[in-house]
Parts: C-alpha cells; structure tokens; sequence
C-alpha cells in the first residue's frame, strides 16, 4: 500500500522522544512503544530494504551527519589559521581574541534564532539558509584586511553555525529516539563532527605562512610578542610590527589561506545539495509549524530539583564546550609561542587531537552497549581532567612527547562526553527538541564567547602556558556538575 507523506514526518512526531523499535499496523504506519519490546529480530539492512520510514530515516541520518561535517570543519581548521587570521587583521593575539570571541557571538545569536524559528517553519528551509550563509562567510573570511570588517564577518559565520547546530542537532535526537539505537546514532552523529574536525587542519596547513624555523629565514614578526633573534648584532629583541623583513628580502610572505577556506566554502556547499533535494521533495514538511510542545521533565522528583538540574546542565554546557572549543582554537598558538615549534606542527598536533576525538566517538558508540551515560560521563571527564593535568607538568619541563601523549589522552575521553550528555538530558531529565536543544547551545557558547578573552589575556600578558592551567580549571568544574547529574539519577524514578 502506498504511503502518505505524514509516514515520513520526523521532528513533531507523535515518536519524537521514543524509542525506535516499533512495529507497524495494518496501515503500515508505525506505532509508538515506550519500552520498546523487540518483537522481532530483524536485521537493520532489512528493515532499511523493506521498510519506506526506516529508510527515509536512515537517509535523513546521513545527511544531518553531514551537515554536522561542516561544524567540526570550522572548529578543526579555526586554531591552526588562527595566526594567519591575526596577520591578515593586522592585530595582535589579546586584541585578535575578538575575531574568535565575535564567532562565539553569533552562535549564541544563532542559538537564539534558531530556537526561535526552528518550530515554526520548515526545518529543511532552515538549514539550506543557514548552510548557504555557512559557505558564502568561509569564503570572504580571508578576504577581510580590515579589523571591523573580519569580525561582521566572524559573527555571521557564527550566527549561521547556531542555526545549524539548533537544527541538525534536534533533527538527529528526534530521528530514533531514546532507543539503544538512537545512543548509538549521537556517537556517530558527532564522530562525523570529528572527522570534519580531524581532516581540515591536514587541508589547511600547506596554505599557511611559514613561522618559527623559516622565521629565521624571512626574519618576520606576527603581530603576537615573539622573541627573536636579530641575525646581524645577536641581540633579542621583541618584534610587534606586521610582518617586518631583513634587509635580504624585499617581500612579506604572502598568506595563501583563502586557498583553504575556499576549500572549506566548496565542501560547506555540497553538503548543503542534499538538504535542498529534501526541501523538494517533502514538501509537506513546511507544516513543522507542527505543534509547539510543552516542555515536560522526566521523573517523579520536585520541580524545584529539576529545575535546579536544568540549571546545572546549562553550567555544564557553558563550561564543557568553553573547554572544548579553547583547546582546539588556542592549542596551534600555544605550540608556537610556548613550546616554539612550526604552526605545521602545531596543525598536525591539532589533526591528532581530532583524531584522537574520533577514536573517543566510536568507542563511545560502542561503550553505550554496556555502560548508561553518567558513569560514561564520569569516566571519560575523569580521564580528561587527567590529561589536562599531563598537559600541564609537559608545558613546565617543555617535554614534547608529553605534550602529544597527553593531546591523546585528553582528545579520547573528550569524544565521548557531549554524545553521552545529550543521551543522559534525553533520558533522564528533559527531552531534546529545539527549545532544549537551543538553551543547551545558548548556554555552551555564552561560555565559549567569554573565554577567547580570557585566554588571549592571559596567554599574551602572562604566559602561554596559562592555556593549560586554565583548561584544567574548567576540566575540575565539570568533574563537579557530573557528580551532581549522578546523584540526580540515583534518586530518579522515571
């Protein structure tokens, strides 16, 4: 029998925050189940040959794992052209920290907006916008000389990722529910994040201005308080002109970033391709102004309680992703101007630490069979705290295998976090939907767009090494918001 449209509606859905493991009347339309019996074993390529709904879904899956690509690719690539980005501004890295603080401003704005509209028009509409807005700013990013014009730049770049995360996030928690299956398609959904993440620094590097070892040959300066040596008299002296020569050459290296970015505007665009041949096809889906739900909290515990947790998830949030997003942006600085390695390096290290967040993705993915997400949680936020702390011992004794070792230590655990996050919300506090999804956005980058100040600050006034003091700060904060998400579980009765 032919299905209608409304067989392949997702968000709205009277199935949104259910499990998956359903079984279908005789209308072939599927029935909601909140234990989710598996009545039948069948295999998932089967259900996806024969089932119109699970394929819809799988397809759907894919193409928000895609879009979700391209956050992870501007996360990846942000650190290591961090100080290209710098010269092109012409400012220094205190002052230049606005470029990356007025990013985190417009994904709160975009949070915000996206929150706002995500129920009331078509969901598809809104990504193809957002996306498009995505690609066209990763173009005219290394095109901005002038200091106001980067950061407009900055914050539309910023405004069009919030919408994206909004949606493509409460598109994904909405595809499979709370099921086994739905843990496991979160780990996978942000594993595609770390890929993204993992791959643009490769890409990005070869297009960056030489700094460190070839400084020594071009003799040049970046607008950041490097020490270097003058080759003629052998005195030190601290350089903040951008970028000065020796008399042996008449030319500044040229930055070559809009190459990457250009990159990174064509892949942005593609992906976007997918979600326009949906806007099309279902276009049914224009009535997402579906109802507006009221938010309503799992569990038999006070208000006040719940409440309260809500609070500290948006704590969490702030401070976890504040965390994240520093390490990633500020580890390639950190490398050149504490540890006086190349900015390849620095990009290779930031490519391992991504790396090392994909492997966290996929064993978290496979970890979900056997452990519920607070002792996940804890695990894996301990095992950060305790690469942060590696981090910092290898900064003081400048120990560079220290340094790669703990990246890996600290990028592994770090992977599993947000997925098992969004998991324990959906399952034991509040279900996933755009308001929720976008209070949880709203709240991670207030926290994000306050600490490139933060870090530039004291980084450029006192010692680049306080980019791993102020990492293990944040990380013993989350140890304390977990333990209160494991006490709130423990006393939980669904």
């Amino acid at each position: 029998m032919a299905k209608s449209k409304d067989d392949y509606k997702v968000n709205g859905s009277e199935c949104e925050s259910v499990p998956f493991n359903e079984s279908t009347n005789e209308d072939g339309k599927e029935k909601c189940q909140t234990k989710a019996p598996i009545t039948e074993y069948r295999s998932f390529l089967h259900e996806i040959l024969n089932n119109d709904a699970t394929r819809f879904k799988t397809l759907l899956s894919v193409c928000a794992a895609s879009g979700f690509c391209i956050l992870g690719w501007t996360k990846g690539q942000f650190g290591p052209a961090f100080l290209d980005i710098l010269l092109i501004g012409g400012t220094s890295l205190e002052e230049g920290s606005m470029f990356m603080t007025s990013y985190f401003i417009g994904r709160v704005l975009g949070s915000i907006l996206g929150g706002a509209i995500y129920s009331r028009l078509n969901r598809y509409l809104i990504l193809v916008v957002a996306m498009t807005t995505n690609s066209v700013m990763f173009a005219v990013i290394p095109w901005c000389t002038v200091y106001e014009l980067m950061i407009a730049a900055h914050v539309l770049h910023g405004i069009s990722g919030g919408v994206m995360s909004v949606s493509l996030i409460s598109i994904a928690a909405s595809i499979w529910g709370t099921s086994a299956r739905g843990r496991v398609y979160m780990n996978i959904f942000y594993a595609a994040f770390a890929i993204s993440g993992f791959l643009s620094p490769i890409v990005t590097s070869p297009f960056l201005i030489p700094t460190t070892t070839d400084v020594t040959r071009y003799n040049t300066s970046w607008n950041i308080s490097n020490n270097i040596v003058d080759e003629v008299n052998g005195n030190g002296s601290n350089i903040q002109s951008v970028p000065q020569l020796n008399a042996l050459h008449t030319e500044s290296p040229k930055s070559r970033l809009y190459i990457g970015f250009s990159i990174s505007a064509g892949f942005a665009f593609l992906v976007t391709i997918p979600f326009v041949v949906i806007l099309f096809k279902s276009p049914q889906q224009s009535e997402n102004k579906v109802r507006i739900d009221e938010l309503h909290f799992i569990g038999d515990l006070p208000i006040f309680i719940k409440i309260l947790q809500f609070v500290n998830v948006g704590i969490f949030s702030a401070v976890f992703v504040a965390m994240d997003f520093s390490f990633s942006g500020f580890l390639t600085v950190f490398c050149v101007q504490h540890l006086q390695w190349t900015k390849t390096a620095g990009s290779m290290l930031t490519s391992v630490a991504f790396f090392a967040l994909l492997f966290g993705r996929i064993f978290g993915a496979v970890l979900t069979n056997f452990l519920k997400p607070v002792p996940m949680l804890l695990l894996s936020i301990i095992s950060c705290t305790v690469g942060f702390v590696g981090l910092s011992v290898s900064a003081i004794f400048l120990a560079d295998v220290g340094i790669w070792i703990s990246v890996c230590v600290i990028g592994t655990p770090l992977g599993v976090v947000w997925p098992s996050f969004l998991s324990w919300i959906n399952d034991n506090l509040i279900p996933l939907r755009g308001k929720v999804t976008a209070y949880l956005m709203i709240t991670a980058f207030v926290g994000a767009l306050l600490s490139p100040m933060l870090f530039g600050y004291m980084m450029e006034e006192v010692s680049p090494i306080w980019f791993c003091f102020l990492s293990l700060g944040k990380a013993i904060v989350t140890i304390i918001n977990v333990t209160l998400f494991s006490l709130y579980t423990r006393f939980l009765h669904k």
